[in-house]
């Protein structure tokens, strides 16, 4: 209530009152001491500047004297039971020291179903967890662990925070956390990972209950190496292109790619590993064309060829027969000049069947396989 002094200031009041005041010569005395010495250059130098926080409320503290103690008396405090001084009073201290004084509070945490109060020395929830021994990071609070506890005591309800499993390489830790990523997980475990150790979940991933957080160690430096990737030639038919013939289209170029490789410990064994793997230059594929064409034919064994096709085409298969302008005769329809340029004597279609063949394979040796120059309508056919 206003005009109603609280603990603190009722101390401080109450210790002036004990010292009272000086009688007129003794101030007068010790101010013409103070400033004797200051002449000296020595009284300044024993005044220390402290900072006091007593329950959160900090002051600049100005003190003759060497100790905490001297320290809680200039600013009138006197500690009651239960209170903490840290350091203690009789430590020693120097300018710009801070000295804490927290009294006691009442915290109560319900957690699993049990409900305990704690009397604690702390301003925040956070400093009072950790004082009766909680994990802040094993549990799940209904207040912030920044909430300040009053001088009435805080009541607050936790859950434990769901269970998590670290493993680096062999090595299994169980946590608890109620952090929201991976990285949270690890700091909960206390796990350090080094600059290139490979984390699964990455530690920028969300948290989630029940996860294993596998960790794989690389020892030393990783090393990038640079390699060939060798391109690859596709082969193409092209039915324009003479039967065998092989033509290229696009030549191929090779790629490169970099390669990251360390040394790891997987099941308690060094073994390489590849970290990973870039693309520097992509390779191009090549591409050759494969003729398909059957070639003209031309020469060949004469025997081979397919004679009674020509003669169905050119006669019907009549060894007699004689063209309507009577120029051309037999199975093969001769001319009388080729008929004798192959040793033929007489009409061709007088001579049998058997007769005319030989004669016309041996014609078709004699034009070198040229049948376009003696039947250039039929003479495909040797072919069928």
């Amino acid at each position: 209530m206003p005009g109603t002094p609280n603990k603190r200031t009722r101390r401080a009041k109450g210790r002036r009152r004990a010292r009272g005041r000086l009688p007129l010569p003794l101030v007068a005395a010790s101010v013409a001491g103070v400033l004797a010495v200051a002449a000296g250059g020595t009284a300044f130098a024993m005044d220390r500047s402290v900072v006091l926080d007593a329950d959160g409320s900090e002051q600049t503290v100005h003190t003759f004297g060497g100790t905490v103690q001297d320290v809680l008396d200039s600013a009138g405090i006197t500690p009651e039971e239960g209170d903490v001084v840290a350091p203690p009073p009789d430590t020693r201290i120097a300018s710009g020291d801070h000295v804490l004084l927290r009294s006691p509070r009442d915290v109560t945490v319900e957690l699993d179903g049990h409900r305990l109060t704690h009397t604690v020395n702390a301003l925040t929830l956070g400093e009072a967890l950790r004082q009766i021994g909680l994990d802040p990071e094993g549990i799940e609070l209904s207040e912030d662990h920044d909430t300040r506890i009053p001088e009435g005591g805080l009541t607050v309800t936790a859950e434990r925070a769901p269970r998590m499993v670290v493993m680096y390489d062999t090595v299994r830790t169980e946590t608890r956390s109620t952090g929201a990523t991976v990285a949270d997980v690890l700091l909960a475990a206390g796990v350090d990972t080094g600059e290139h150790d490979i984390v699964s979940p990455a530690p920028a991933e969300p948290a989630e209950p029940g996860m294993v957080v596998e960790i794989t160690p690389v020892l030393g430096e990783p090393v990038t190496e640079e390699t060939v990737i060798e391109a690859e030639t596709v082969e193409r038919d092209n039915p324009d292109l003479p039967e065998g013939e092989r033509e290229v289209v696009t030549a191929p170029v090779d790629g490169l790619r970099k390669v990251t490789t360390a040394t790891i410990l997987r099941g308690g064994e060094e073994v390489e590993h590849e970290l990973e793997r870039e693309v520097v230059t992509a390779p191009v594929e090549g591409l050759v064309e494969i003729g398909t064409k059957k070639p003209t034919p031309s020469g060949g064994a004469a025997a081979g060829l397919n004679w009674g096709a020509l003669a169905q085409c050119e006669s019907g298969g009549d060894p007699a027969a004689v063209s309507s302008s009577g120029s051309y005769h037999g199975l093969y329809q001769f001319s009388t000049g080729s008929w004798q340029a192959v040793g033929g004597t007489g009409l061709p279609s007088d001579a049998d069947a058997s007769e005319q063949t030989r004669r016309a394979q041996q014609l078709y040796t004699s034009v070198d396989g040229n049948w376009q120059s003696q039947w250039p309508h039929c003479g495909v056919h040797l072919f069928d």
